[in-house]
């Protein structure tokens, strides 16, 4: 029996992991690209991404910024994604990514972790990224510049966030399950 096709803005029929990974890569829905001023969100209600604010003139994102499909995180969002690239993508474009960690935040008291991603390496093509097997192989300054941007941006839009570290790949694999299980138990 074939599989129906997937609708491209039906988001939550794509799988959490990706089929070629062994259960090493996710699935990333991009929001909002790298180098743009405007924060893009998914609306399921209308099956398309909206337009939710735009940073103040001379800030802009410095990563793609998503989600992970068929999760559900503390704060009632799927799981947010943040893919280290070296070129960013556009709002709807689903990558498989290697998750290298995450970065665990406080947003107004509820637990509002970001996993850090990156592209899956690819035969005869070189990135950046293809050295970074785990968070720590990400330079610091970048990392730091992650971190700094997370809070600052998160506290322009007048939340209280509070950054409470960084944790390992199998830590963040930890939260992607457990956001995997709350989803499923939410239907």
């Amino acid at each position: 029996m074939a599989k129906p096709p997937i609708n491209p803005t039906d988001y939550d029929a794509i799988p959490t992991y990706s089929p070629h990974g062994d259960g090493k890569l996710v699935h990333a829905v991009i929001e909002t690209p790298a180098q743009t001023r405007h924060k893009y969100a998914f609306e399921p209600k209308y099956g398309i991404m909206v337009l939710k604010q735009t940073l103040a003139e001379g800030l802009a994102w410095p990563y793609d910024y998503g989600f992970i499909p068929q999760t559900l995180a503390d704060d009632g969002d799927p799981t947010d994604v943040l893919v280290i690239n070296d070129s960013p993508t556009f709002s709807g474009c689903l990558l498989e990514v290697r998750v290298l960690g995450a970065i665990l935040l406080k947003k107004n008291g509820v637990v509002n972790d970001r996993v850090v991603a990156c592209p899956k390496r690819q035969d005869g093509v070189t990135l950046t990224t293809d050295a970074y097997e785990k968070l720590k192989d990400v330079p610091k300054d970048t990392l730091d510049g992650i971190e700094r941007f997370l809070v600052e941006y998160s506290e322009v839009e007048g939340n209280k966030i509070r950054f409470e570290g960084t944790c390992s790949r199998r830590k963040a694999f930890a939260l992607i399950e457990a956001a995997r299980k709350r989803r499923k138990k939410q239907g």
